[in-house]
């Protein structure tokens, strides 16, 4: 997952709305979002590779989602798949600061990345670059490959589109999509500097990514309204950037304590 963008207790409607891409090489295989056979209680897309997620919900209408640091060095030294994090946090009983906290002691087996977080304590953000964990303030926020509300153009321009679309009644579903699916790619003096050359930040520049071998995988949205109704939709594409399947999941939350 690679970019997130999100406003959480932003907008009349909902709790929380938010917005996500996964891109990833073509060649490593994914299986659509669903309830999870060996953990029916949790519903998200699975990494047929190694079997973890990036992003996943439960049926108490806790959240977990994942985005990689993109931080030199870039080394491999027997790192653990990040998407466990996820199947580990939501096939647990503990708090998310519980989890984050025992986090802290075992995150140096995975490569860089950034976690987010939702439980009945809110919503939280936590960097393995900083070791450290934030509660998220009520707002629009984006996270990409660095650390939260880092301004790369992608972000910085899709958390000013969503601001845009949460102010029209009523919300379109198609609208928020399209948001992600921007294929506007950054001027050079717009580029971050994250250790690799200018011609793949260029290419990692756009929201959604289109390559030979890799790209945008799939989009996320994800919404929780006042209700407690937590809707999940999530578009699957193929190689040339065509959207090709859709998954739509209602969860009623019974835990009216959530956020």
């Amino acid at each position: 997952m690679c970019l997130i963008l999100f406003a959480y207790q932003h907008s009349d409607n909902y709790k929380l709305v938010l917005i996500a891409n996964r891109d990833e090489y073509y060649q490593r295989e994914a299986k659509p979002a669903a309830f999870w056979p060996h953990h029916p209680h949790i519903f998200g897309g699975i990494d047929c590779t190694e079997g973890g997620s990036w992003l996943s919900v439960d049926t108490a209408g806790r959240f977990a989602a994942i985005t990689n640091i993109r931080k030199p060095p870039f080394t491999k030294n027997n790192e653990r798949s990040r998407g466990h994090i996820i199947n580990d946090f939501l096939s647990s009983q503990q708090s998310a600061s519980e989890f984050m906290e025992e986090l802290k002691q075992t995150d140096t087996a995975y490569g860089l990345f950034n976690l987010l977080l939702l439980d009945a304590s809110g919503l939280w953000h936590y960097s393995s670059d900083s070791h450290q964990e934030q509660h998220i303030t009520p707002g629009i926020h984006g996270l990409c490959n660095a650390s939260l509300n880092t301004p790369w153009p992608k972000l910085t321009r899709g958390c000013d589109q969503l601001k845009q679309q949460l102010a029209l009644i009523p919300t379109d579903n198609n609208q928020l999509f399209s948001i992600v699916q921007s294929t506007q790619q950054a001027s050079d003096s717009q580029l971050p500097n994250t250790g690799i050359d200018l011609e793949l930040e260029r290419f990692l520049s756009p929201t959604f990514i289109q390559g030979d071998d890799y790209g945008t995988r799939c989009s996320t949205l994800l919404t929780i309204d006042h209700n407690n109704c937590l809707e999940l939709t999530e578009l699957t594409y193929d190689n040339n950037g065509i959207d090709v399947s859709q998954v739509h999941q209602t969860i009623h939350i019974q835990d009216t304590t959530l956020i």
